[in-house]
């Protein structure tokens, strides 16, 4: 009886005196960074972003942009971050006003401001939020939170201090903290869309006192092993005033759809940034594109049953893999839909399927059904015998090698997404045409297709004629 009293008040030393030890050390680390007085920080910085989700295939690399300026904005106590950037195109290197965003996130809402226009983002929410927890001061933060596991290892000769913790469910961390007191590496996940468990790895340093506040100089991330940051921070602030307000419409109101008929059984599902276009079929329904997540896709579904309810959804065509594209189709294929993509985004999507779904598992993960897909090449036919729905690949599309078009011939509408994105109504067509949209109408010339209008994927029905003013091309004569 003795002995065991003895045993068990010695694990209670050796227990108390670890944790003890523990926080010590986490908090060494928050003072170094002056993380308890600590409640909003500003850093300014340039580089290289690489545009995640956006590359020509999902083997490809993102692609990249140069950073003319970033400042980066925390409210910690409000887990929200601003974000307003001055790109310069990979290619060109020029600045332009459309290479100018602003955006924010606060908890589980996120949005972009331009100009006057507030633009809702549905599932950006997730990676954005993320960067508030593994910047140095959030982190340490949601370590204290979180009750962080904290030991110490040898690792390449060196002692590191690393800290492990998962933060509401929602951000695996591990971080590691050299024997300055510094974080210099941190290793985290969170639930994405399109991929699940997205794996980041994020590297911080040499830090530098910038009058006063100590600070990295570098900031260098990946994501899903690709490089997504390179940026070299050239100014900070502690505490400045920061003012992130969810507008109204973000936080209150529902996921909008509105329909509005194209022709006879042709809908266009719009209301938030990317659309989709129903197609009632004799005896099914076919949706092309599933953007925005699952919580866009739901309503579009909603919306899908109150125009046709008495008919299956069968197929969903994906026009590419870019995560504003495709981040709703999970959702589809929860239901039991086949997704109808180009070959090359194939790969991807199984390995997504196969990949854990713990920090933010969907309705497909949670159901366990394995996603159908069906694979096009150049091109594919959907028809019931009625009404054929003809799918080509736009070849040679500098945009995606594997983007895909939906051409309904008696009506005369071509569908696409990003290949020709039409402007404001009324504006004056573009100095320089762009590239993806000389090789759109190169495409419909090579397949010899009559089209009468275009329904964009993004901004609006036009007629074809505004894709040849926009390329610098007059209309072919009448035919007699």
């Amino acid at each position: 009886m003795l002995t065991k009293l003895v045993i068990a008040l010695a694990l209670c030393a050796l227990t108390g005196f670890r944790l003890e030890a523990q926080e010590t050390d986490l908090q060494r680390i928050a003072d170094a960074l002056d993380v308890s007085t600590t409640k909003t920080f500003q850093f300014t910085a340039n580089g290289t972003d690489f545009w995640l989700g956006q590359n020509t295939s999902p083997a490809a690399a993102w692609p990249r942009r140069f950073v003319k300026s970033l400042t980066r904005v925390y409210d910690f106590t409000a887990g929200a971050m601003r974000d307003q950037w001055v790109l310069m195109d990979g290619q060109t290197q020029t600045v332009g006003p459309e290479r100018q965003a602003v955006q924010l996130v606060s908890g589980d809402h996120a949005w972009r401001e331009a100009g006057k226009v507030t633009q809702q983002r549905l599932f950006e929410a997730s990676d954005w939020g993320h960067q508030v927890v593994i910047s140095p001061h959030g982190l340490l933060r949601a370590a204290f939170a979180n009750n962080a596991s904290v030991t110490k290892k040898t690792i390449e000769g060196r002692e590191v201090t690393i800290i492990s913790f998962t933060d509401r469910g929602k951000h695996k961390v591990v971080a590691y903290a050299n024997d300055q007191n510094a974080i210099e590496r941190v290793e985290s996940s969170y639930g994405h869309p399109v991929v699940g468990d997205m794996k980041v790895v994020t590297y911080y340093g040499p830090y530098r006192d910038f009058a006063g506040v100590k600070f990295p100089t570098k900031i260098i991330q990946y994501q899903d092993d690709k490089p997504t940051l390179d940026l070299t921070v050239t100014a900070v602030r502690a505490n400045p005033p920061v003012d992130i307000e969810v507008p109204a419409h973000v936080r209150n109101d529902p996921v909008p759809v509105k329909s509005e008929k194209v022709a006879d059984g042709v809908w266009y599902m719009t209301g938030v940034l990317a659309y989709s276009v129903l197609i009632e079929m004799k005896d099914y329904l076919i949706v092309v594109e599933a953007p925005h997540g699952e919580r866009r896709s739901l309503a579009v579904m909603a919306e899908v049953k109150k125009l046709v309810p008495n008919k299956p959804i069968k197929y969903l065509v994906n026009t590419h893999h870019h995560f504003d594209h495709s981040s709703g189709l999970r959702t589809y294929a929860a239901e039991g839909v086949t997704v109808v993509t180009h070959e090359i985004n194939r790969p991807l999507y199984e390995r997504a399927a196969a990949n854990s779904w713990n920090l933010a598992p969907d309705r497909l993960a949670k159901s366990k059904k394995k996603p159908v897909f069906q694979t096009m090449g150049d091109n594919m036919v959907l028809t019931d015998g009625t009404r054929s729905v003809e799918l080509y690949q736009i070849v040679g599309n500098p945009h995606h090698d594997g983007l895909v078009m939906a051409y309904l011939r008696k009506e005369k509408l071509l569908i696409e997404a990003d290949a020709f994105t039409p402007g404001p109504v009324g504006a004056e067509p573009p100095k320089v045409p762009n590239p993806n949209s000389v090789n759109l109408e190169a495409n419909v010339r090579r397949l010899n297709i009559d089209v009468d209008r275009i329904v964009s994927i993004h901004e609006r029905i036009v007629p074809y004629s505004e894709l040849l003013a926009a390329i610098g091309k007059k209309p072919a004569p009448a035919k007699k």
